[in-house]
């Protein structure tokens, strides 16, 4: 381990330009500790007081505030923030602009769709109560742009539908769809365990010590690849003509 201003860098982590970790958010504010092996991309902004496991990997633009504890191979990717105050067990996949407040808790072997949303308070501006995130057990994929309501407890092995708007307690291993949402015995497609490939992902298909992104697979049918070889370089743009 390697001291990094206001933060502790686990071994062989990859940190690009333009990164800022261990934030001093508060002048009382610890550091960040950032686990072995892991990668910080451009953009990402990280408080002092958060502590990532190993194979820890933020995308583009990713913002985790102060008081977040993390176990091994989470992810956050591109624009996702994470509001400070968050317990995340291993293998919590975040995927793009995925929202989640303060006082929310992820078991492990989660995956978040792109742009989902965790609230926390029921009754925003209206009183002063404690505010309350969701509760994700084990074993749970959440889809593309559900809603997720304060203090709602997601069990074990569930599915949520993409779109699903997420209003109370989900019994473990639930196929949930809807607005609002409604919960169904998960169909025996689904209850599946978590892919061990995903759940232990070390690299993905964009990081620099990871398979060779030339030989990720195209879908036939849509007809051509696009950018099929790697580029030799950029002809002068034209400037004498109307572009």
């Amino acid at each position: 381990m390697e001291n990094y201003e206001n933060a502790v860098i686990g071994e062989e982590t990859i940190i690009e330009e333009n990164v800022s970790v261990g934030v001093r958010y508060h002048p009382a504010a610890g550091c960040a500790v950032i686990g072995d092996h892991s990668i910080l991309r451009s953009g990402t902004v990280i408080y002092g007081d958060v502590k990532t496991g190993s194979y820890f990997q933020s995308g583009h633009y990713t913002v985790i505030r102060a008081r977040v504890e993390m176990g091994d191979y989470c992810t956050v990717t591109n624009g996702s923030v994470i509001e400070g105050l968050v317990k995340m067990g291993d293998s919590v996949r975040l995927m793009s602009h995925v929202y989640v407040c303060s006082r929310t808790v992820f078991g492990s072997r989660i995956i978040c769709g792109p742009g989902v949303t965790f609230l926390n308070d029921k009754r925003p501006g209206r009183d002063n109560a404690p505010t309350k995130g969701a509760f994700i057990e084990d074993d749970v994929m959440i889809g593309g742009g559900s809603l997720i309501l304060p203090g709602v407890r997601i069990g074990k092995g569930s599915f949520i539908a993409a779109g699903s708007v997420v209003t109370k307690d989900v019994p473990p291993y639930s196929f949930v769809k809807g607005f609002p949402a409604k919960a169904e015995p998960i169909p025996a497609d689904l209850d599946v365990p978590v892919s061990p490939e995903m759940a232990c992902q070390k690299t993905d298909l964009w990081h620099p010590l990871g398979p060779d992104p030339w030989q990720a697979e195209w879908v036939a049918e849509y007809g051509s690849e696009p950018v099929p070889e790697p580029l030799t370089g950029a002809k002068k743009p034209n400037t004498k003509g109307p572009i």
